[in-house]
């Protein structure tokens, strides 16, 4: 048998057939918050031995080692800290090549959808052999989309906006980036009840004008504006200022008159875990479904 053979046989167990006997991960980093999320929710925190700049969640993730931001790799680090298991996202697909080369072991989470975040946690589960944590973590949260779907079958579905980012520090919103059809997004907003009123299918996250604003006309708007902590803004901006639900409302009120803003239905979502599917993806479901549904009793 060639080298090459050999070695992709080796991924092949690694990353598709992990339960097999293999042993679990010891050193593990993580290039994918949602990823360390995940990690450590299967008890693997001791096992972690980097993560990104921005894994924030759990508090504890903040205290590993940084290895730089999750849009780039840094190869040699990788080699010099002899990681027996590297976590990554599709975004990352462009270096699984390199990543063969060299022989470092990884697996990508994928999360479009509540049912890719439940596979990816039972193969990482698998992996590091963590399977009844996993399973748990997964029911978890199939159960919560079952609460939803039974609080919201047979209500009317209102159409919603949902903005995953924009320039907080304008006067007004003239232009945002939202949440098509075909993504997480989509999904929860269907789950929740809702209608996504941007039918985009082909851009997973299209951008919108003020004049597209108006013509799709929403009746309830969404915000979600992360965390002040990773904001940054082509403007010179007081964040204390700018992070308030009040101030970040009053930008869409002043924007148009659509059905939201006439009806007083802009929610703003604060905080990464809003952009971040995966192991609390049940509380961003919840949470939507609140502001879409607020008549139901929760």
């Amino acid at each position: 048998m060639k080298k090459s053979d050999l070695f992709m046989s080796i991924v092949f167990i690694i990353l598709i057939m992990p339960a097999i006997a293999w042993a679990s991960p010891a050193r593990i980093i993580s290039l994918a918050p949602v990823g360390t999320e995940i990690l450590f929710a299967l008890g693997q925190g001791d096992h972690i031995i980097g993560v990104t700049n921005f894994c924030d969640y759990p508090p504890e993730a903040a205290k590993k080692s940084k290895v730089g931001d999750f849009a780039a790799i840094n190869f040699e680090s990788l080699i010099s800290m002899r990681t027996d298991l590297l976590l990554l996202q599709d975004i990352h697909m462009q270096f699984t090549p390199q990543l063969d080369k060299l022989k470092i072991p990884y697996i990508i989470m994928k999360q479009n959808s509540i049912d890719e975040i439940c596979d990816s946690i039972i193969r990482l589960g698998k992996i590091c052999s963590a399977e009844g944590k996993a399973s748990k973590l997964a029911a978890g949260l199939r159960a919560d989309v079952k609460f939803v779907a039974s609080k919201v079958k047979g209500l009317k579905k209102p159409k919603v906006l949902l903005c995953v980012s924009r320039e907080l520090s304008e006067y007004q919103i003239n232009s945002f980036y939202a949440a098509g059809s075909n993504n997480f997004y989509g999904e929860i907003i269907s789950l929740a009840g809702g209608e996504n009123a941007v039918t985009e299918k082909r851009i997973s996250y299209p951008q919108v004008s003020l004049e597209g604003l108006m013509k799709i006309n929403p009746d309830v708007i969404i915000d979600l504006v992360g965390d002040k902590v990773f904001y940054h803004s082509k403007d010179r901006i007081d964040k204390d200022v700018i992070f308030n639900k009040k101030y970040l409302r009053s930008q869409w009120e002043r924007s148009s008159r659509v059905n939201a803003v006439k009806n007083g239905r802009i929610y703003i979502f604060e905080g990464t875990v809003y952009l971040r599917p995966g192991a609390r993806s049940g509380k961003i479901l919840r949470s939507f479904a609140k502001a879409i549904h607020p008549e139901v009793k929760w």
